[in-house]
């Protein structure tokens, strides 16, 4: 090893050299960009003294698709199959005076890099000789810390809502954990705010350019399968600080196959919720089919799916508080229905060229978003989506490939007062719009009210090309992207002739009773503010290059380097000139992360050289989003005006001014300036693991993971009033909120995993993740201008502890079981202290005593309670706190009946929540009461839905 360790040391160097004068070169010319989610075949032909056989001819058949590949070992006998999709392979080789032999079944998982070496004999008699190829339990030849979700696994385990993105969490290291209700979603690695994981369909970007959650799902019918990487993933990949999923959409084959399908649920299946008094009238159905097959026999093929859900769930508001808000509490409905859509054609244009054109859509109506727990109103949503890609890969001989992809996606989410009208147009707000927002009204047990108005669409524009070379034992790949992503982003306010009231105690309310509504006392803050429209595109360039070099059979060096570029992210382009008042530290001219270049390097070492063992180690520096949201706020200044008032009159906060005169008397506008550091996120990486074959096609995976994950954005006011004198450093503005890049996540996690592929009628996974991470609460505005370390404490979805065990297999008679168990620990919370102490308006100090996040971990309870008594309330004892540890068992079962060959029906039960255990705190974070002056305080007043059953039929053919 100690000449394989010098051969690596000198050949840094001149890889480094090569790197930077191959990014200029890309640069400077088309754009280049590998699709990540093809595999390769590659081995070597030899007869059977081992001695190399060149000008052996070689044809590579998809089974399903008869599309073939012919290639001619050179002279070392080496030969490469690339941009292989996944799928079912026979690879036939012929040599004269040598037998013809086949390798029949080898099949491609996305990512994928197959050895399939070939030994020819002397020809005896005219036969050939088929051996059935395996795919291997384990990659020898990738750093990455991976695990791929197959058709099979999306056939046979249980999935709730058809959802197949909820089968990443399979993998370890995955939660939803710090996610957010509007998509479909799931973080990887050690990306724990909701914008760090990135999204790959068909090798195009699927995320929103104004937050960085995926853009659109589809069909579970139309996904052949699914790669989640945690970390160590290669330079072609970006846009994200923690890890990528990868999805490849299916294709036709020469037989023509469909499916049709109905689930159903209702509430005689189903178990009351937690919460419930009587169990609702819960309906779920959804209902869909494929269709895929021959345009022409071997060269054109088509599929197409669709997918429809109609949902009437519930959501049930609990305060623990019946004496106060008697009136709002309860369960009530809340309608929701979907619609995906899949299109896609494939064409083997020759043996050298083939293209696809794939389009998605989608159309999401959801009510109510927002509604349970301590909150009794919320807003609906309406968004639709779609994407049209085209892709064209070219084999230049052996050892050259070229790879492009075009997308265009356009986008929008519409959220307005639940049971108002949808408004679409933006750039006009006439009454009937403003009007429909209501006054909100919060307390320390129940939030109640109706102001949020909120329109933004969205498109993406995206070229991206690779170019692969084949250099014996370097794998060259080199590109890069160019993506277009214009923008608007509307909000009608918090219409300051509504606004919110923040209330110190919990009182008598009832909306209805115009009495009660006079009566409130105790207003502590009230806000508002006026409606803008911001128009915004960005742009994003890319450059990379990436080697896999086989410096010996048993050891692969993976180098690469990447450079991305996000312009307007940062607000370099502000026209200072457009303002009627110069922003202060503002310097335009010094705007611009310019110098994002991100090494990846990896080694995989295959410790016996049987493609058994492999023995990895990775680091590299990857780039995320810049959220939009987080620094438009600054085109907004002096066209959107936001009020603040401590301690207002009530119910009139503007004592029976104008609210517009208001903002004019105050002369002393609040605004937001971005920090003219401001950065694109980076993250930086460092893996090592060990993954073995075991005996019965079992895989043993143990992985460690450090992520330190910098430059999100948090929010300063760096005007704040001298706490003696009162007076503000600029005495012309109010508050100065200054968007900084200074975000610090630290994460640090163990995955262990045991697998066992397909056979023998029966699959498993077992996964263990132990996670440790803090930060400084990501996107958030610091708690208090004086001491910015109260932001310090463990991340908002870190759950120390996971366990998911699944599995499969096929029992007598056609009947296929499949169970999946989740067990993870609690997440940790804060203890607010439900009032202003610092005078920055905003309620969200912590208990004095206490640290950020320290519920569920090592909260001062003592500190808690003797804050409760300061204010004349009881204390709370350990006892009194509720978990939100996780504990799920669901099932699947299905008999098949079959017609033929290929027409089958299958009768389908799935059972959620089997055990009907009770998990408080619904899915994406909701619930938790850690307001000290509620006498629910500790409580969780939301849950994950008790035992829910499915019936099913889907038929195929």
């Amino acid at each position: 090893m100690d000449v394989v360790v010098v051969k690596i040391t000198r050949a840094i160097g001149r890889w480094a050299r090569l790197c930077c004068l191959l990014s200029l070169c890309v640069l400077s010319s088309a754009t280049l960009r590998a699709q990540g989610s093809a595999g390769q075949i590659e081995g070597t032909v030899r007869d059977e003294q081992a001695g190399v056989l060149p000008g052996t001819t070689l044809t590579l058949r998809n089974q399903d698709t008869g599309v073939t590949r012919t290639l001619t070992t050179e002279g070392d006998g080496r030969f490469v199959f690339p941009a292989l999709a996944p799928g079912r392979f026979t690879l036939r080789a012929e040599l004269s005076g040598f037998g013809v032999q086949e390798v029949a079944d080898m099949t491609i998982t996305i990512g994928l890099s197959l050895r399939q070496d070939i030994t020819l004999k002397v020809q005896a008699l005219a036969e050939t000789v088929t051996i059935h190829g395996e795919s291997p339990v384990v990659d020898t030849t990738k750093a990455e810390i991976s695990g791929t979700v197959t058709q099979q696994q999306i056939e046979t385990l249980p999935m709730n809502s058809r959802q197949y993105l909820s089968l990443a969490l399979l993998v370890p290291g995955t939660t939803v954990d710090a996610t957010r209700s509007f998509f479909a979603t799931v973080n990887v690695g050690g990306s724990m705010t909701f914008n760090g994981t990135g999204n790959v369909v068909d090798g195009t970007i699927n995320n929103w350019a104004e937050d960085g959650e995926p853009r659109q799902d589809l069909p579970a019918e139309a996904v052949a399968e699914f790669k989640v990487t945690n970390a160590g993933y290669k330079a072609e990949f970006g846009l994200a600080t923690g890890g990528v999923v990868e999805v490849v959409t299916k294709s036709g084959s020469n037989a023509l196959r469909g499916t049709a399908f109905e689930y159903f649920r209702n509430k005689a299946l189903n178990s009351r919720g937690v919460f419930e008094t009587l169990k609702p009238d819960y309906r779920r159905d959804q209902f869909g089919g494929s269709a895929g097959g021959p345009i022409r026999h071997d060269k054109v093929h088509f599929f197409g799916a669709f997918e429809r859900t109609d949902t009437t769930e519930f959501y049930t508001v609990r305060t623990g508080q019946p004496q106060f808000y008697s009136s709002l509490e309860g369960t009530l409905p809340l309608p929701s229905e979907q619609n995906l859509y899949s299109a896609r054609i494939d064409w083997q244009m020759s043996t050298s060229q083939s293209g696809f054109v794939r389009y998605l859509g989608e159309d999401d109506t959801k009510t109510c978003q927002g509604c349970g727990g301590t909150t009794a109103s919320g807003r609906d949503e309406l968004v639709p989506r779609q994407s049209l890609v085209l892709g064209h890969t070219w084999l230049r001989g052996a050892r050259q490939l070229n790879d492009l992809r075009f997308q265009y996606a356009h986008a929008a989410f519409y959220g307005y007062p639940s049971g108002t009208d949808l408004w679409k147009e933006t750039g006009a707000f006439p009454a009937t719009r403003v009007n429909r927002s209501t006054r909100t009204y919060s307390f320390p047990s129940l939030t109640y009210g109706n102001n949020y108005d909120y329109i933004s669409p969205e498109s993406r524009w995206e070229l991206r090309d690779t170019y692969a070379l084949n250099l014996g034992g370097h794998g060259v790949k080199f590109g890069g992207e160019y993506n277009y992503m214009p923008y608007v982003s509307e909000s009608a306010g918090n219409s300051p002739t509504s606004g919110t009231y923040t209330f110190s105690r919990d009182q008598f309310f009832d909306p209805n009773n115009p009495a009660s509504i006079a009566a409130l006392t105790g207003a502590a803050t009230f806000s508002a503010s006026t409606p803008n429209t911001t128009s915004h595109p960005t742009k994003y360039y890319v450059g990379f290059v990436q080697d896999d070099w086989r410096v010996r059979r048993n050891v692969t060096v993976n180098l690469g380097l990447r450079y991305e570029r996000l312009y307007g992210s940062a607000n370099e382009d502000l026209d200072l000139t457009s303002f009627p008042v110069a922003l202060p530290y503002v310097d335009v001219s010094k705007r611009g992360d310019t110098n994002n270049f991100g090494p990846r390097t990896g080694v995989a070492w295959d410790l016996f050289g049987t493609s058994r063992t492999v023995l990895r180690a990775s680091y590299g520096k990857f780039f995320g989003h810049i959220r939009l949201l987080g620094t438009l706020p600054e085109f907004r200044n002096f066209r959107q005006f936001t009020i603040n008032i401590s301690n207002p009159a009530y119910p009139d906060p503007y004592l029976g001014r104008n609210p517009l005169d208001f903002i004019v008397t105050a002369q002393a506008p609040n605004i937001s300036v971005v920090s003219n550091e401001m950065i694109q996120p980076a993250a930086d990486q460092v893996t090592g693991g060990l993954s073995t074959t075991l005996p019965f096609d079992l895989g043993l995976h143990v992985d460690f993971v450090y992520n330190r994950a910098q430059g999100d954005y948090k929010t300063l006011n760096i005007n704040f009033r001298d706490p003696v004198t009162l007076a503000r450093p600029l005495p012309q503005f109010g508050r100065i909120d200054q968007i900084r890049p200074d975000t610090d996540l630290k994460y640090k996690a163990l995955y262990v995993k045991a697998e066992k592929r397909y056979s023998h009628n029966t699959q498993f996974l077992v996964s263990y993740t132990y996670t440790d991470s803090n930060d400084n609460s990501p996107m958030g505005r610091y708690l208090d201008v004086n001491n910015l370390s109260l932001d310090l404490g463990p991340s908002n979805g870190e759950r120390k502890h996971a366990i998911v065990a699944s599995g499969s297999v096929l029992l007598p008679w056609d009947i296929t079981l499949g169970v999946l168990y989740t067990y993870r620990t609690p997440l940790p919370w804060s203890a607010t202290a439900g009032r202003d102490l610092n005078g920055d308006t905003f309620n969200t100090d912590l208990v004095p005593g206490t640290t950020r996040n320290s519920g569920s971990r090592d909260l001062n309870l003592p500190a808690v309670n003797a804050y409760r008594l300061a204010n004349g309330l009881g204390a709370i004892a350990e006892s009194d706190i509720d978990s939100s540890r996780i504990s799920l068992l669901d099932m699947r079962a299905s008999k098949a009946l079959r017609f033929g060959d290929r027409r089958k029906i299958d009768l389908l039960l799935q059972a959620f929540n089997v055990l009907d255990t009770e998990n408080l705190q619904a899915q994406f974070g909701g619930g938790r009461v850690g307001n000290a002056l509620s006498n629910t305080f500790g409580k969780i007043t939301s849950a994950r839905p008790s035992r829910q059953v499915e019936l099913a039929i889907r038929a195929a053919w």
